[in-house]
C-alpha cells in the first residue's frame, strides 16, 4: 500500500489513509516500500530479509567480540534467523533483533572507552528500535541497564554509557501512553486482558522455537545443532573471560521474562515468543569455547549442517509454492476488478508443508496485484501506519475472525464486500456465484451485485 498508495486503478487512496505517527512497523514498512518501487512488493521483501539475514550474523560476531567471546560462533546465528518469529511473519521485529544486539555491542564498548559519536550511534539505534518493534527496545534498554550495572565500572562511567538510551527512554513512555489510550480495531478499546499459555505451554513453544516445517527436517536439525554446540562446550581448556558471568546472567533473566510474558492482550499475539531469538543468542554466546582444531573442525560441522538444511528449506520452499497453486492464484484474482474489496473465507489455512497458516493472509495478494481493500487487513489492528479510510471502514467482525472459522459470519462479512476467495473446493455459498476457478482456489461475487 505504501509504495503503490498513488497508483492509477489501485483504489487504495479510497480505501485507505496513512498515519505515519504509528511509529512501529515503519522501519521495515518504509525501506521496503522504496525498494517495491523499483522491484515490486514481494522481491523487495525479499531483499529486506536477506539484508537482515546477513545483519544478524555481522552483528552477533561483532556482539561476541564486544564481550570476549570466540567471533566463531557467529555460525550459529543463521539457524535463529530460520525459527518461528520469521514464518510467522514478524519482519519487523526480526530486522530488530540485530539492531538490538548492535546496541547492546555499542553499550559495553562505551563502557570501556567513551565517545560521543559511539554516543550518538547508541541514541539513534535506540530509539530506532521504536520503529520495528517495542519489544527489542525494552529488551535493549532492560539488557544495557543489567549489564552496565554488573560491569565493575565506576557509577560515573556507568551513567555516561547509560545516558544515550534518555530519547529512547522517552519515546517509549510516550509510546506506551499512546497504546494505553489507542482505541483497536473498529472501535474496540484495547482493553482484552492478557492470557498466558500455562507453564507447559511455554515450555513447549520454547522447545519448538525451530520448529517451522512440517514433518521431521527441522526437528533434526535443530537436535544436531544442539549436539555439535554442547560438544563444543564439553572441549577444554576453555579461556577465562573477565567477568564472563554477565551474559549468562543475563540470558538466565530473558528465560525469566519469556516464562513470565502473557500470549497476548487484545490484538498483539506471539507476545512471549519476541523474547526467543534473544534468549537463544545470548545462550549461544554465554560460554566460552576453546581455541584448537577440534573446535574448528565442529564449527564447520555446523557450517555444513546448515548447508545442508538450507537444501531442505529450498525443497520445502518449492513444494509449498506447487501446495499453495501461486499460478492459479494468480488467475483467479486476475478476474477480479482492479480497487475492489475482497474478503477470504477463514478455512483450510493449514499447510502440509509449513507451519503457522500460511495461508492466513493469502487474501492480501489482491493488493498485491490488483489493489483495492482485503480482509483479514493489518488497518484492523490498532498499531499499523496504514488505517482504514474514515467512511469506508469495513463491517466489524469480532475480535481475532480471521482465526475463528467456526464463529465466522458470512453473511454479516460479506454484505460490504465485492468478492469472496475460497480455497476450498465444494459448491458455492449461498447467495454468490462463481466468477472463475482454478485449482483449489475459488473466487465469488454476491449474486444482487452481479
Amino acid at each position: 500500500v505504501l509504495a503503490d498508495y498513488h497508483t492509477p486503478g489501485f483504489g487504495f487512496e479510497k480505501w485507505f489513509e496513512l498515519d505515519l505517527g504509528r511509529l512501529q512497523y515503519l522501519g521495515f514498512y518504509l525501506p521496503a516500500a522504496g525498494i517495491a518501487k523499483l522491484t515490486g512488493p514481494v522481491i523487495a521483501v525479499k531483499l529486506m530479509l536477506s539484508l537482515i539475514a546477513i545483519a544478524t550474523s555481522a552483528v552477533f560476531w561483532m556482539f561476541l567480540g564486544a564481550f570476549g567471546r570466540d567471533r566463531r560462533l557467529a555460525v550459529f546465528a543463521p539457524t535463529v534467523f530460520h525459527s518461528a518469529p520469521l514464518y510467522l511473519g514478524f519482519f519487523n521485529f526480526v530486522e530488530s533483533v540485530p539492531l538490538a544486539l548492535a546496541v547492546l555491542t555499542l553499550t559495553e564498548r562505551e563502557l570501556r572507552s567513551p565517545t560521543a559519536g559511539r554516543a550518538a550511534l547508541m541514541a539513534i539505534g535506540a530509539a530506532g528500535l521504536l520503529w520495528l518493534h517495542p519489544s527489542a527496545l525494552a529488551f535493549a534498554l532492560a539488557s544495557a541497564a543489567v549489564l552496565a550495572f554488573a560491569s565493575g565500572e565506576s557509577r560515573r562511567a556507568i551513567a555516561r554509557a547509560l545516558a544515550p538510551f534518555a530519547p529512547a527512554v522517552i519515546l517509549f513512555g510516550a509510546w506506551v501512553l499512546q497504546a494505553l489510550a489507542t482505541r483497536d480495531g473498529l472501535g474496540a478499546l484495547a482493553r482484552t486482558p492478557p492470557h498466558w499459555m500455562g507453564l507447559k505451554n511455554q515450555v513447549l513453544d520454547l522447545l519448538r522455537f525451530g520448529n517451522v516445517l512440517a514433518g521431521v527436517w527441522d526437528e533434526m536439525f535443530v537436535a544436531a545443532v544442539l549436539a555439535l554446540f554442547v560438544a563444543l562446550v564439553a572441549i577444554r581448556p576453555r579461556p577465562w573471560v573477565q567477568r564472563g558471568w554477565r551474559l549468562p546472567v543475563l540470558a538466565a533473566l530473558t528465560l525469566a521474562a519469556y516464562m513470565a510474558a502473557p500470549y497476548d492482550m487484545g490484538y498483539m499475539g506471539y507476545i512471549h515468543t519476541r523474547a526467543l531469538p534473544f534468549l537463544v543468542l545470548l545462550a549461544i554466546a554465554s560460554p566460552s569455547i576453546a581455541p584448537g582444531r577440534t573446535t574448528g573442525a565442529l564449527l564447520a560441522a555446523v557450517v555444513a549442517l546448515q548447508i545442508g538444511y538450507q537444501v531442505c528449506l529450498a525443497a520445502s520452499y518449492r513444494a509449498f509454492d506447487r501446495e499453495a497453486q501461486a499460478a492459479e492464484l494468480h488467475q483467479v484474482l486476475a478476474a477480479a476488478e482492479p480497487g475492489k474489496r475482497l474478503i477470504a473465507v477463514p478455512d483450510m489455512m493449514q499447510s502440509r508443508v509449513v507451519q503457522f497458516q500460511p495461508y492466513l493472509h493469502f487474501a492480501a495478494y489482491y493488493e498485491v496485484l490488483r489493489g483495492g481493500r482485503a480482509r483479514y487487513n493489518f488497518a484492523e489492528t490498532p498499531w499499523t501506519p496504514v488505517r482504514f479510510r474514515q467512511g469506508t471502514e469495513p463491517v466489524s467482525l469480532g475480535r481475532s475472525w480471521e482465526v475463528k472459522p467456526l464463529e465466522f459470519d458470512l453473511e454479516r462479512a460479506v454484505s460490504d464486500e465485492d468478492y469472496l476467495l475460497v480455497r476450498k473446493p465444494g459448491p458455492a455459498p449461498r447467495g454468490f456465484e462463481l466468477v472463475t476457478r482454478a485449482g483449489m482456489w475459488s473466487l465469488y461475487a454476491p449474486a444482487a451485485r452481479r
